[in-house]
This record gives structure tokens, C-alpha cells and sequence, in this order.
């Protein structure tokens, strides 16, 4: 092929890329050339000078201009003068490489003896002894002694704080810039440096706050002589007394790879699992640092059970039991549909099978919902599974010929890692459009930007559709695609010029971004908790500018919601929600949805709540109220929350350290997580507590339904007692043998089971013991790549438009500023209990106005303001920011002591801001 080239190296012929530098060919034949700055991932600088190899290539006569050939009627040879560093050179035809001789040994001993110099002979003491790069290459290419007089080492202070996470030790430092360029390169943030010259040479924190990444955890992985340690592990443990444990971030909907490292059943640290599908060798330092839940000692340890109006300590049967009398009194009294259930998407696919299963099947109730129940619940998102990212495809082999739109997200602080991938797209050649309402981060990387005025996001889609419903052709409107009669008349009036007027937005950016779509080979969109907060029609046009594109269901294309929760799909998919059942089947009757039970329960037609992996009072305060009138409370929980404060009996659960089971990511990817730690504690699983409560209800159910037979005919009692006995199927050993129930129910994972997930080994041509010398600590996957199940469009047939309306938002004079709900990596989340480390990067209890806002009203930050809208106040402090638009005040999520369901209302919340008095 023209665009392979064909080298010896050592002798040996290989066939490489053009533009394969010398030491991936290397690598190719497993010839490992030492290397220190060198990082596949990162462009290659040459600073280190340890891969110094001698370079030939043929001759080639000047006057003819073709090569020389020597007697044998082979190519001449002509050696470099120099030696030349295998990192930065690019192959070439006929190229002759030398890795083993005297000179280059000579070179690379000279290298090891000259970075050793200053370095403290601490291994027995350094966090990176036993996988420290230093130490296998002074043991393989490194000199025996040295002739360096001792007093003239350099000392420096140590350590050093980069910021409240890493800390650097000087004297170990070899100064490749690994940190420097992944900060550069991979995080976006340029918030590390060089400071001083000469042996005073250093790494600095550029950034105010210090190192102020959400990625800095990486930095430690990759640097090869453990210069940068992190506070977490800091001479915690050696690492060969570790047992690295395969598991899945729990934290948001990317799914990173990730292996808990284990101590005597203590978490010592957590290290990224590569995984190039889902989060290639890095995790976000929510990922890496926000483990300590897990042996918080605010941890639930037994049942408990309110007895004379406190709750109690109580065993396991007890709990059980009570809770099943109740419930089978409630169902048999008011019926199936007086009880309600509440899932969060924390839980495993297992669990929320097993929940959903427990509620239809064993109660006969309908009201089941993944969502709190407050005012700021998300509406239940179908468009990511029925137009999402297509099986098979990985963002990693994207680049040029690939749009991606981000839409009304901020992946650095909804799904961070999803930020380094969807850069890395742009850098290999795609366009990168981003259009929100606000700026963020991935702006800076964008090649199209667009800011909206909140509320007017259909008027922006509308432009957008506009040309693309124009350009498919007449004939074949009708035929291909269903819903272009209601279409047409929504995009009538639809143009750039009005989306200009009524968004705000720039119009020939908008021109640029519709040809940017129209002419995309592969089209990935997300879409995030703004979109999604912003209404229906706002994710309906984005899957309506996918099927217009003609790429809903094509190779490589597709979109992806961020929903929060590591597996907020998962819950969807499990039926989870009150509409539809596992695998987005129909439901004969749909039931409530979360608030309305709450609704129900205040009335008191509510008689029982059953509440799992979730916090609504913590969310909305005013829901305790609702809760005090229904008879049977029950919480499955990690730790006492609010809402278990409430509780009449609480149920205390693994955490996702101590079982097995399966998320489902934001690109529908199942993956699977390995109990790491053994229960300190007589908790349970969720789906245990679930069967065996089942086994209880379901025994009661055939009693009664043989009871009954005198009354029916045998036909009927047959038929009764048949359903019955269904229900007491539960009989799980294990989460395996659940998910082996999902394949056989639902449609979208009949291919998935825990081997399936595991058989995709495999990584980026790695060879054993390579992460040494190339991409630092990050652990080789024995776990499995995980498996995707495929999107509804993936099925074929005819294609559907969606209901797509466009909305004006009006402001009323009297509220002139809006209210948006903002997203923080940093909050309040249960899982942050006990990671102390990361406290200081939490996100404040404060309102975001911009300055302009601001000196309108006279403030400064500080100042406390009132936040009125027409369903209450908000009393928050100012914080000056030309992050918030004018006309808006950004308000934190999730945060406490910013009580935002007082206020909020659906959409966009129109306010007045006053200086508050008193």
C-alpha cells in the first residue's frame, strides 16, 4: 500500500504507517526501545534523549536522483552522523534503525547515569517503586556506579504542593514534561509549567486556584519516576502488596474503567483501567479520589426499625418481616396501585430489574420512577436509546470527516472524561460545534460556537432543521420518513434571519454549522441537562436533525444524553419509570410518575413508599410532609439520609466496592463491576433484600389464590393460582442469574451475559509489562471492554420524525432575569461522604451574575441577594463572573443551602433579583 513503509530494525523488516515514528515500529516487533518523555498519546518532544538509536536511509545520487546500490544490487546505506531520538523520527522507505551497538548502549547508559545524578535513592520509600519506569530501565540500560561526587547532588525542598491533590518531589523529577504536555494535550488545562533554568529547573502551578484540573490524578499515572505523588495514596502502601480489582466509576455516565487496588480489604487507591472505547487511560479525580464512602463509618451497618417514633436497631428478619406484613396488608386492603416505588440511577442493572420485577410482578403496581420527585427531575429521556450512538462505534477512531454538536451540555463537569474524547475527535481532524446557552469550557476547542438565550432553544433547532428538511428530496418525504406533514408546517417559518432575533444567536455561525451538518460523513450529538431540562422538543429536534442528516441508525453516528447517574440508562432500559417497561415496552397501564406519588401522598391516597438509591428529601425539604402521611416508609440506602431520617424502616446495602453487577453508559455500553471488598457489615445487595421480600409477598399470593378456588371456575383458579406462582419465581443465586432473566426479557441485552462481557479483551497492541515504558501505571483490562447494545434505529424500517415544537419564552416585566440550574462535577452527592480531599474544589452556595448585572444593581461579591420567582425565594450570595450571560443568574445544583426547588419552576424560571435586607 502507498501509504505503509516498509523498515529494518535490527535486522528485522517491519511494515509500519507512514508517519510511524521509529520507536512505535519498534514496538510493533516487541523491540522495546527505553524511553522516559515519550507518551503514545502525546506528541512526541525528544527531551529525554533515552531512545537515542543510530538512523540510515538510502543513498541517493544527486545527479540521478535514485538510490545507490551497492554490488549485491542492494540500497546504500548512509548512517546519520548522530544519533537520533527513535520518539521523533518518522519512518521512511528503505530506513535501517540500530537499537543495540555499543554506541547507542554507550548513549543511553550516559542518559541514566546523568538523570541519576540528583536522584534520591528513596525506592524502598517512593510511592512508584515497584512500577516505576526509572527503576526498570537503570536496572536494564543503567550504569553500575557512578562517578558522580555525592556532594554535588542537588537538594530541594520536598515536597512540594502543586495544589491540595498532587504533590511534587523535585529531586526525583527528570523533567520530561509528561504532566505539562498531558495538562496541554489531553486536559485542555495549560495550568502546569517551567520555572527557573539550569539545575533549578522546575515544575510550577501556573492557576489560581493550584493545579486547578479536574484531571490532575492522571498526571501521577503517567509520570515515570514518581515525582508527582498524590495526597490520597502518599506512602499508603506498596504497590506489590496491592490486589487490583476490575470495576466501573460509579460517579456520572461515561462508565470509566477503573480497578479499586486492595489492601487487607481497605481501598488504597483507585487506578484507571484502559478501556479505549469508553475512557481510553484516564479518569476524571471525582473517579480517583471520591472512594471513601465506601468505608465511611457514617455508613448504615444493620436494619433499622422505628419503634415509639425513633428508629431502632433491628435484625435482618424482623425488618424483613415487618415490612412484608405491611406491604401484603396494603396491597390486599387498598390495592397494588396504593404503593410506589423509587429507584435511583446508582443502582445496578440487576437491582433495577429485580426493583421493577418486585413492583409489577409480586405488588401489582404500576408507580414506579428513577427520579426524586421534585420540581427539578428531568423529563425521562427515550431519545438516547432509540437514536443513540450505533453498537460498534468508539470515539476514539473518529476524527476528520466527523461532526460533533454538543447541545445545552458541559461535559467537564456532567461527564468530564467525555470532554477529553470529544476533544481529541477535533484534534484528529473533526468539527467540533458547540451551542449553549452560556459559555463552557469545551468552547475553547470548539470550531463552531453558539450562545442562545435560554428559552429560545426550538428557534435555534428550528434554523437548523430548516435546510435539512429542505435539501431531502420531494419524492422521498413521505415514503422514508413518517411525521414530514406536521414538520413542515412547525418549519414554515423557521430561518436564520428569525433564530438571529429571537435567539441571539450569529447568524453566519448558524450558516456555517447547517453546512457543517449537511456534509458530515459521521454525526455524534450530545445533549445534557440543560437540553434536557429545556423540554421535549428540544432532544426531539436533536434526533430530528440526525434523521434528516440521514444518519439515525448509520455507522458511527448517533446521540448521546448525559443523563446524571452512572446508570441512569440502565434504569430506563430496565423500566425503571412509570410509562414503560423493560426494554421500552408498552405498558397495558402506565403508573405514576414520582411526583405524583408525592401528590398521592399528600392526599393520602399514598399508603406505602419504597425508596432505593435516593434522597428527595434532600432534594426538596417540603417533600418530608408528604412522606409523614403515608403508613409504610422503606429506604434501601448507604448512608442515613433525609430521607431515611423519615423512614419507618431502613434497609442498609453494599456499596458498589462490596458486590458485582452491571452499569449501562451514556453509549449504552454494559459493563461489568467485581465485589473488590468484603462486607464489614451484615448489609445486603439491593436485589437480595428485594428477593427475599418477594419470596415473603409471593408465598402469601398462592395461599390466596387457592383459597379463592370456590368462587371461580377451575379454570380460572387455574389460571390465578398460575400467575401466582409466577410471581414466587425468585430465585436468584447470584446478579448473574439476573441478568441472565434481563437477556431472555428484554430484547436489547439478549446478547449480553457476564462472559460476553468480558471476552472483548484486548487493548492498543500492548505487550505484557509495556505500561512501564509507554503509558505509565494505568492497569492492562483482564475485565472486559464491556458490550454496547445497539439503538432502536439500528433495526431498520421506516423512520420517525419526532413531535417537535418551537416555544417562545415569555419574560414577564416584573422577573426580568432568568434562573438556570447549573451542573458541578464537586457537589453535595452522597457518594463525596468522607473525601475530605476534595472539599475545597465543592462547588459554593453562591449566585453566578454577570458584572454588568451586577454593577446594575449595585453589588459586589458578598452580597446577598433575593431570588424571587412565582413560587418562591432564594437568599444566596453574589459571585461576579463573565461565565453567566447577561440577563442570568446561574444557580448550583445539588448543593446545599441552595434550596433551588423553592424557586424553580419547568424550563426556564423567569426572577427578580433585589439586594436582600437584613
Amino acid at each position: 500500500m502507498p501509504d505503509e513503509v516498509t523498515l529494518t530494525i535490527d535486522g528485522q523488516s517491519v511494515t509500519v504507517p507512514k508517519g510511524t515514528v521509529v520507536v512505535e515500529a519498534a514496538r510493533k516487533i516487541e523491540n522495546l526501545i527505553p524511553v522516559f518523555c515519550y507518551h503514545p498519546k502525546m506528541a512526541p518532544v525528544g527531551m529525554c534523549r533515552m531512545c537515542l538509536v543510530k538512523v540510515g536511509t538510502p543513498k541517493v545520487d544527486r545527479g540521478t536522483g535514485k538510490v545507490e546500490l551497492d554490488t549485491d544490487g542492494k540500497p546504500v546505506i548512509q548512517m546519520m552522523p548522530r544519533l537520533q531520538t527513535a520518539c521523533t523520527t518518522p519512518v521512511s522507505e528503505g530506513m535501517v534503525v540500530v537499537t543495540k551497538d555499543a554506541e547507542v548502549e554507550h548513549a543511553q547508559k550516559g542518559v541514566l547515569e546523568a538523570l541519576l545524578t540528583s536522584h534520591p535513592l528513596d525506592c524502598p520509600v517512593c510511592d512508584k517503586g515497584g512500577e516505576c519506569p526509572l527503576q526498570n530501565l537503570t536496572m536494564g540500560w543503567g550504569p553500575g556506579q557512578s562517578r558522580f561526587d555525592y556532594s554535588d547532588k542537588v537538594h530541594f525542598q520536598k515536597p512540594i504542593p502543586l495544589g491540595d491533590l498532587i504533590y511534587l518531589d523535585r529531586e526525583r523529577c527528570i523533567l520530561c514534561a509528561r504532566c505539562v504536555r498531558f495538562q496541554d494535550e489531553i486536559a485542555g488545562d495549560p495550568v502546569l509549567g517551567f520555572d527557573n533554568r539550569g539545575r533549578s529547573w522546575m515544575i510550577i502551578s501556573k492557576s489560581d486556584p493550584a493545579f486547578d484540573s479536574k484531571f490532575s490524578g492522571n498526571t501521577t499515572d503517567i509520570c515515570p519516576v514518581g515525582a508527582l505523588t498524590s495526597a490520597d495514596f502518599r506512602f499508603k502502601a506498596r504497590v506489590w502488596e496491592l490486589q487490583p480489582v476490575p470495576t466501573v466509576c460509579n460517579h456520572c455516565p461515561v462508565g470509566c474503567n477503573m480497578t479499586f487496588d486492595m489492601r487487607a480489604n481497605e481501598i488504597m487507591r483507585v487506578m484507571p483501567r484502559e478501556n479505549d472505547a469508553v475512557n481510553e487511560i484516564w479518569i476524571c479525580d471525582r473517579g480517583r479520589f471520591a472512594h471513601h464512602f465506601v468505608a465511611s463509618p457514617e455508613r448504615l451497618t444493620t436494619p433499622l426499625v422505628r419503634k415509639n417514633g425513633k428508629l431502632q436497631e433491628a435484625s435482618w428478619e424482623e425488618a424483613l418481616d415487618l415490612v412484608a406484613r405491611q406491604l401484603d396488608g396494603i396491597r390486599e386492603s387498598a390495592g397494588g396501585k396504593a404503593v410506589g416505588g423509587l429507584a435511583g440511577p446508582s443502582l445496578a442493572n440487576e437491582d433495577l430489574f429485580a426493583f421493577q420485577r418486585f413492583f409489577r410482578e409480586t405488588l401489582g403496581s404500576p408507580n414506579i420512577d428513577c427520579r426524586p420527585g421534585t420540581a427539578l427531575d428531568l423529563p425521562l429521556d427515550d431519545f438516547g436509546a432509540e437514536y443513540g450512538l450505533t453498537s460498534g462505534t468508539d470515539l476514539m477512531q473518529l476524527g476528520k470527516g466527523t461532526v460533533v454538536l454538543v447541545f445545552g451540555a458541559d461535559p467537564e463537569e456532567e461527564a468530564p472524561v467525555h470532554l477529553l474524547r470529544i476533544r481529541n475527535i477535533a484534534k484528529r481532524g473533526g468539527t467540533l460545534i458547540t451551542i449553549n446557552g452560556r459559555a463552557t469550557k469545551l468552547d475553547r476547542f470548539a470550531e463552531h460556537t453558539l450562545h442562545y438565550r435560554y428559552g429560545a432553544e426550538t428557534e435555534v433547532l428550528a434554523a437548523m432543521l430548516k435546510p435539512l428538511y429542505d435539501a431531502v428530496p420531494p419524492e422521498g418525504k413521505r415514503a422514508a420518513l413518517r411525521g414530514f406533514g406536521d414538520l413542515r408546517g412547525v418549519l414554515a417559518n423557521a430561518s436564520a434571519e428569525r433564530a438571529v432575533a429571537n435567539a441571539g444567536v450569529d447568524g453566519p455561525t448558524l450558516e456555517k454549522i447547517n453546512q457543517a451538518l449537511a456534509s458530515a460523513t459521521n454525526l455524534v450529538i450530545f445533549y445534557g441537562q440543560e437540553a434536557l431540562r429545556a423540554g421535549t422538543s428540544v432532544t426531539a429536534g436533536l434526533a430530528n436533525i440526525l434523521t434528516l442528516a440521514r444518519k439515525a441508525g448509520a455507522p458511527n453516528s448517533g446521540l448521546v444524553a448525559l443523563v446524571p447517574g452512572a446508570n441512569a440508562r440502565g434504569a430506563l432500559d430496565m423500566g425503571v419509570r412509570p410509562d414503560r417497561g423493560p426494554g421500552y415496552s408498552a405498558l397495558k397501564q402506565p403508573g405514576m410518575a414520582a411526583h405524583e406519588m408525592f401528590d398521592a401522598a399528600r392526599q393520602g391516597r399514598m399508603k406505602a413508599l419504597y425508596i432505593a438509591g435516593l434522597d428527595p428529601v434532600q432534594a426538596d425539604p417540603t417533600l418530608a410532609e408528604a412522606l409523614k402521611k403515608v403508613d409504610l416508609v422503606v429506604v434501601q440506602e448507604l448512608f442515613l439520609t433525609a430521607t431515611a431520617q423519615l423512614a419507618d424502616v431502613v434497609f442498609p446495602v453494599l456499596s458498589v466496592a462490596e458486590r458485582e453487577g452491571t452499569f449501562t453508559n451514556a453509549e449504552r455500553r454494559v459493563q461489568r463491576f467485581r465485589q473488590a471488598r468484603r462486607p464489614v457489615a451484615p448489609q445486603r445487595p439491593d436485589w437480595q433484600i428485594l428477593q427475599s421480600l418477594a419470596r415473603q409477598l409471593s408465598a402469601e399470593a398462592v395461599i390466596a389464590a387457592s383459597a379463592n378456588v370456590s368462587d371461580k371456575s377451575r379454570r380460572q383458579a387455574r389460571r390465578a393460582e398460575e400467575q401466582a406462582r409466577k410471581r414466587t419465581d425468585w430465585s436468584y443465586a447470584s446478579p448473574a442469574e439476573i441478568l441472565m432473566d434481563i437477556a431472555a426479557s428484554v430484547p436489547l441485552y439478549k446478547h449480553i451475559s457476564y462472559a460476553s462481557l468480558e471476552s472483548a479483551l484486548g487493548v492498543w497492541g500492548r505487550k505484557p509489562n509495556e505500561a512501564y515504558y509507554f503509558d505509565g501505571t494505568s492497569y492492562e483490562n483482564t475485565g472486559g471492554l464491556g458490550k454496547q447494545v445497539p439503538a432502536g434505529a439500528e433495526n431498520g424500517g421506516t423512520l420517525s420524525l419526532q413531535p417537535f415544537n418551537v416555544r417562545t419564552f415569555s419574560q414577564p416585566a416584573e422577573r426580568p432575569w432568568k434562573l438556570i440550574a447549573t451542573p458541578f462535577l464537586y457537589d453535595d452527592s452522597t457518594l463525596l461522604n468522607g473525601s475530605a480531599l476534595l472539599n475545597n474544589r465543592k462547588a459554593r452556595p453562591v449566585a453566578a451574575l454577570n458584572p454588568a448585572d451586577a454593577d446594575s444593581l449595585g453589588l459586589k461579591d458578598g452580597d446577598v441577594i433575593s431570588i424571587a420567582s412565582g413560587r418562591g425565594e432564594l437568599r444566596l450570595s453574589v459571585q461576579r463572573t463573565r461565565l453567566a450571560p447577561q440577563g442570568v443568574v446561574l444557580v448550583p445544583l445539588h448543593v446545599q443551602g441552595v434550596p433551588l426547588v423553592t424557586v424553580v419552576e419547568a424550563g426556564v424560571t423567569a426572577v427578580a433579583i433585589r439586594r436582600a435586607e437584613g
